[in-house]
């Protein structure tokens, strides 16, 4: 195995600096599943000028309990500025509960064994939801080094199990909600990155655009204890969002919670430093609607397993802002000693109410909720009917076409998924129409 410089903005969970031996790369995430093997991987590195580390292993333990010991690596010497990929020969897999992993390294001739230890609370569960990555960027029109990491970031938001928002700061499309948010991070510089809104201050700010990627990745792999809903209903004559927020616990926790929302614009022309004239700006945060400090009351301190908490915000949006460009991110965040982590993230765009609503297609489903099948009835049309059910972050779980010749059609699939909201979208004869509906378990 060679030796490898060390690249410049290391992307970093935790590190434990010592006179010698040190772990750095290494990360677990916060909630885990029972039962399933984490690889526990991670570098060893030297920072002492003087002797190489040669000879080292890497253990860990969950929970004071058996110490997992990794094999000894030999090498012909790491030096400052070179490191070592150590992968553990135990992965990480323990049943539900609660503790700290405690991973550290082993050298021989070791002169500060003191600090090479890492430590990760984690929460192993029996019954998870998929985790998305929220990852908010602080950014300006005047920025002259921003459109590089706002292409990163565009192409990041395209993967639907990563969120972004873009804190935009001293120019037009900045707000006061969004700039006091922001202030909690103290990162007032741009370009700046904040993911999962630091995970209690273990992962600070930066600029490192190259490797925000990576690190979301990382972050996907792990579960949450809860799932979102959202319905964000836009009334155009009205100018009026509703945004019905459904908070669903696989698993039950006990802390602080919080509930905010984002109403974000996409494709919003205006001028870029930095880049060519007919620059297109996306996921511009124009408002929190559960201002700087979220929504708190929504979620008990102790949250029990299968309950959801509702909640419903209203907003009046300028007519300035294009309806057909703006979506809603809902953030569920535990807080612990003035610092945060994002529990989960989802975003869905706007279901057109009102007057939309007369022109669309009409059609009933029922039962709503349902344990089993779903029925619908389409009226006053005829020729191929297209039904789509989507999850409440977008996807395309059931897709099929059919005719209306009978009275009822079925939607197909709908039995066989997951309890939870879900969003029926029905086309026939040039019209859309969609409705909001229930899988219960």
């Amino acid at each position: 195995m060679r030796l490898f410089p060390i690249a410049v903005g290391l992307l970093l969970s935790a590190e434990a600096v010592s006179q010698n031996a040190y772990l750095t790369n290494c990360y677990v995430p916060r909630y885990w599943k029972a039962n399933t093997a984490w690889e526990i991987s991670a570098r060893v590195r030297n920072l002492t000028s003087g002797a190489p580390l040669v000879t080292f292993r890497v253990d860990w333990r969950f929970n004071g309990g058996p110490v997992q010991q990794g094999g000894w690596q030999s090498t012909t010497g790491i030096n400052p500025g070179q490191y070592w990929p150590y992968v553990h020969p135990i992965p990480f897999n323990v049943p539900a509960g609660s503790g700290t992993l405690k991973i550290w390294v082993v050298g021989v001739g070791e002169t500060d064994p003191s600090n090479d230890t890492l430590f990760f609370p984690v929460n192993v569960l029996e019954a998870w939801a998929t985790k998305s990555v929220l990852l908010e960027q602080y950014t300006g029109t005047w920025c002259q080094f921003c459109p590089a990491p706002n292409a990163t970031t565009n192409t990041m938001d395209a993967d639907p199990l990563i969120v972004v928002a873009k804190h935009h700061n001293g120019d037009e499309l900045s707000n006061a909600n969004s700039t006091a948010y922001w202030a909690q991070f103290n990162a007032e510089y741009s370009p700046a990155g904040v993911m999962e809104q630091e995970e209690f201050g273990t992962l600070p700010d930066d600029a490192q655009y190259d490797q925000w990627p990576a690190r979301a990745d990382q972050r996907k792999l792990g579960v949450s204890p809860a799932s979102i809903a959202i319905v964000p209903a836009f009334n155009a004559w009205q100018r009026q969002l509703t945004v019905d927020v459904d908070v669903t616990f696989a698993a039950a926790q006990t802390g602080e919670f919080v509930v905010n929302a984002y109403l974000l614009e996409d494709n919003v022309a205006g001028s870029q430093t930095g880049a060519l004239p007919g620059y297109i700006h996306q996921q511009v945060v124009r408002d929190v609607l559960g201002g700087p400090a979220g929504t708190t009351g929504v979620i008990p301190a102790s949250s029990a397993a299968g309950a959801t908490y509702a909640h419903q915000y209203t907003y009046a949006v300028p007519v300035e802002w294009n309806a057909s460009n703006l979506r809603v991110a809902v953030t569920v965040t535990e807080k612990r000693n003035g610092a945060s982590w994002t529990v989960n993230v989802a975003d869905a765009g706007l279901v057109l109410v009102g007057i939309e609503e007369q022109q669309s297609l009409l059609f009933s489903v029922h039962p709503n909720p349902s344990a089993g099948d779903l029925q619908l009835t389409v009226g006053g049309r005829s020729g191929p009917v297209r039904i789509q059910v989507l999850s409440m972050d977008g996807r395309v779980v059931a897709d099929r076409t059919e005719q209306t010749g009978a009275p009822e059609l079925r939607v197909p699939g709908f039995e066989q998924l997951p309890a939870g909201n879900y969003l029926l979208r029905v086309e026939c004869a040039g019209r859309t129409g969609q409705q909001r509906v229930v899988r219960m378990p």
